[in-house]
């Protein structure tokens, strides 16, 4: 062979070692060196790429996790927490992946809490309760919605730390037992009841978009969002004549009597029933004047006020009896001639007659809230459980032994209990008697009850 045909091959074969060198060995060298400064400047986005394309050059995996995580923590330290979120799920259980996970959803629930977006914030929160602070931000939601009128939050808020006291502070209406029937509000706006219908007191089936519940003797009241109020059931003195309210954001109304209350947004008074056309309504203090809750009795109209005093409105001639005892109050129920009030530290006071020892309530302690009838007070304690004085003929003591309940309303024969799960517990007799038809009310209505979900302010 030629001489110059050999120098040829070599040439050649050099020059092509040298490529594969360059490919194989330089290129990635210098391209490896970039990355590494890249990822020391903090030029995270550009690292990824790098070591990405290096694939399993030298310790390039290691890097590219390196490069992944620090732009991670970059988006944490900027403000991008859910991005940052993202990545970090992506590359646990990389280094502290896990827990700055934790963090950088602990800090967007804080930061949709300062925007305003209290339900998103929460299930955030709630999503990891134990995380350090957690508990004090879903605090500062519930305190927040509670300001902004965002109830379901709030409730939701207080049920997750399991703060019985804040629920109870939201004076709920979203259980109320009737003369002979409970309704119920779910979270939805709508509503369910069960009991009796003999006066179409359960006829709610086709209401929407309520707000809070409240139950009179034989009739049902619902309060819209827009503010309007609807009414179903006995109607004999005009009770259920609600249909032209408009602006209201309360009602009220008791089992021992026909009488509905309402409270306007420019704090009148409205009323129907046996109130309506005399004066007992107008004596009603609005909510500039201090005023938190209206009970209305078959004798008397109890007003719970800010200061702690109870305003009575008699109806008629006789008097209860031991009103001045109701003094210093947080919460009042009226029951049949009867009423009763939660003390600011927890103790209660009772008047009125006491015939089947609805009274006897003298060793009560962490009391939160009150509930009466015709012949049973009940009180809400503030871990969760019932405490039940009066009348046992039908099982009413058998919510005793009730726990995680958010609140409470007591009928002529029995207690409902709303459980923080969304479900109701009934102890006693819903629809009362002892003819085989009534028993057959009674055991229907207690198993529509138990079906009940999702009972709760509208969230």
């Amino acid at each position: 062979m030629k001489k110059w045909l050999w120098i040829l091959i070599i040439i050649l074969t050099v020059i092509a070692a040298a490529s594969v060198l360059t490919v194989t060995v330089l290129i990635p060298h210098i391209k490896y060196n970039n990355a590494v400064a890249a990822l020391s400047e903090g030029r995270y986005e550009e690292a990824i790429a790098s070591f990405t394309e290096l694939g399993d050059y030298r310790d390039s995996a290691d890097k590219l996790m390196a490069s992944r995580y620090g732009a991670a923590l970059a988006k944490l330290n900027e403000g991008l927490y859910e991005q940052a979120m993202q990545e970090f799920s992506e590359l646990a259980p990389y280094r502290d992946s896990p827990e700055r996970y934790r963090e950088a959803r602990y800090r967007l629930g804080i930061a949709l809490t300062d925007e305003g977006k209290y339900r998103d914030a929460l299930e955030l929160f709630i999503s990891d309760i134990d995380y350090p602070g957690a508990r004090d931000e879903i605090g500062r939601v519930y305190n927040l919605s509670v300001q902004n009128g965002k109830i379901g939050v709030a409730y939701d808020a207080a049920v997750s730390l399991r703060d019985f006291k804040g629920i109870a502070r939201l004076n709920l209406q979203v259980i109320a037992a009737g003369r002979d029937h409970v309704v119920a509000l779910c979270r939805d706006g709508r509503v369910v009841a069960a009991g009796r219908n003999d006066e179409g007191q359960c006829n709610v089936q086709d209401w929407t978009d309520i707000i809070a519940v409240a139950a009179g003797f034989k009739y049902t009241v619902g309060l819209r969002a827009d503010g309007t109020v609807v009414a179903t059931g006995f109607n004999n003195n005009g009770q259920c004549n609600v249909q032209d309210w408009t602006d209201i954001v309360a009602v009220y109304a008791g089992n021992t009597a026909t009488d509905t209350i309402g409270v306007n947004a420019d704090d009148t008074i409205v009323a129907a029933g046996t109130l309506e056309g005399k004066d007992y309504y107008k004596q009603i203090p609005g909510k500039t004047e201090g005023m938190i809750k209206v009970c209305p009795g078959s004798d008397v109209i109890l007003v719970l006020m800010e200061d702690g005093n109870i305003h009575c409105i008699n109806k008629s001639f006789s008097e209860m009896d031991g009103l001045d005892n109701l003094v210093g109050v947080i919460d009042v129920a009226i029951g049949t001639v009867h009423a009763a009030g939660v003390r600011f530290d927890g103790t209660v006071a009772t008047a009125g007659r006491n015939t089947s020892g609805q009274h006897d309530v003298e060793d009560w302690t962490d009391i939160i809230a009150i509930a009466a009838s015709n012949s049973n007070t009940a009180g809400l304690k503030s871990d969760g459980t019932v405490v039940v004085a009066g009348d046992d003929r039908h099982g009413e003591n058998d919510a005793n032994m009730w726990k995680d309940i958010a609140a409470v309303s007591v009928g002529p024969n029995f207690i409902a209990g709303l459980k923080t799960d969304g479900t109701v517990v009934i102890a006693g007799a819903v629809v009362g008697g002892t003819t085989q038809e009534l028993i057959a009310e009674n055991k229907k209505a207690l198993e529509e009850i138990a079906s009940w979900s999702n009972i709760g302010p509208a969230s």
